[in-house]
């Protein structure tokens, strides 16, 4: 077989034959016909992408209901035959098995946690999942109401999760077919600051402040928070996400995130300053009269004792480059 430019090899075997049998024919002859076959059969092929070369990504994901019920399925081995027959039954069953393939949707996207201080039900994820009816003024209390009475301590984990979900199926508003935005887990978080700090190159000796839990705000500092509310898809370069934000502080739920007051803010301070990590920085503050005003200088202090740790001393900035008199 011969290859021509980079195409698929070509079956030459048919000249070859008449070469066979027409013994007289000269080479120059039959290096004509393989040129006729070639220009006759070869067709153009693009090359190949490559398949270990995945698609840049942040470290945030956005994934629909049946996307995560599809995904445990798998998990589970339950077969794609019993996944429809409990969405058609609108999701009732004595099946424990798919009862434990509902806890499973719950862990993969975020609404439900095992063990640890916060385990069970995070309301602020699992009720993005769900669109309440427009006149409907009673949701929240009747979720609430039902989630009371059906999740305790008596049952097993699996058994609860189930509960918990019919509870927001039947009483807080229509199951979305749209992809939600999933909080984004400690570990990917502290994991994102570690790449902003390393892409930035994180002057050192700002490294050692973050670890003892002192952030000045210099501009080192504004646009490591751009850098993580970019990974974490609160901020799109634009504005600030106050439903994700409120999804991120599920630990503390608070509505008032996403209030009309807040929203006003964000408006107000991106208007305020032309320098893009300082605008980011400032609206990052919006939320913490109801959110954790820490929540992101844990992770930075996590991160930064990681990235102190990989360093040597062939490192350019040993040496500070921001101007510690701006220091709060």
């Amino acid at each position: 077989m011969v290859s021509f430019l980079g195409h698929p090899p070509l079956q030459l075997h048919i000249v070859f034959q008449t070469v066979s049998s027409a013994g007289s024919m000269s080479v120059s002859t039959f290096l004509y016909i393989a040129a006729i076959v070639a220009s006759a059969t070869a067709v153009y092929y693009p090359p190949s992408v490559p398949t270990n070369v995945e698609e840049s990504h942040f470290a945030y994901q956005l994934k629909s209901f049946r996307q995560e019920l599809d995904e445990c399925a798998e998990y589970l081995q339950v077969t794609p035959g019993s996944v429809d027959n409990l969405a058609a039954n609108n999701y009732v069953t004595e099946d424990p098995t798919l009862k434990c393939l509902i806890r499973c949707v719950g862990i993969n996207a975020g609404w439900w946690t095992v063990g640890g201080n916060n385990s069970g039900l995070h309301g602020p994820v699992i009720e993005s999942y769900f669109a309440p009816g427009c006149a409907d003024t009673c949701y929240a209390k009747r979720t609430q109401d039902c989630v009371a009475s059906k999740v305790t301590p008596c049952q097993d984990d699996c058994t609860n999760a189930y509960q918990a979900f019919l509870c927001y199926y039947h009483q807080y508003g229509n199951l979305k077919s749209s992809e939600e935005y999933l909080p984004v887990p400690q570990l990917d978080a502290v994991q994102a600051a570690v790449d902003c700090m390393l892409l930035l190159r994180t002057p050192k000796e700002l490294l050692e402040q973050y670890v003892q839990g002192v952030f000045p705000e210099v501009p080192e500092t504004q646009c490591l928070y751009r850098c993580q509310y970019l990974a974490e898809g609160l901020y799109d370069g634009v504005t600030l996400n106050l439903t994700r934000v409120y999804i991120r502080n599920y630990k503390t739920p608070a509505p008032q995130i996403k209030s009309p007051e807040i929203q006003s803010c964000v408006d107000s301070r991106l208007r305020e300053n032309c320098n893009e990590c300082a605008r980011v920085f400032q609206v990052s503050k919006c939320p913490d009269k109801y959110a954790d005003p820490d929540f992101s200088a844990k992770i930075f202090r996590v991160a930064a004792g990681l990235v102190l740790a990989q360093r040597t001393c062939l490192d350019e900035d040993l040496k500070p480059r921001y101007n510690a008199g701006s220091a709060r």
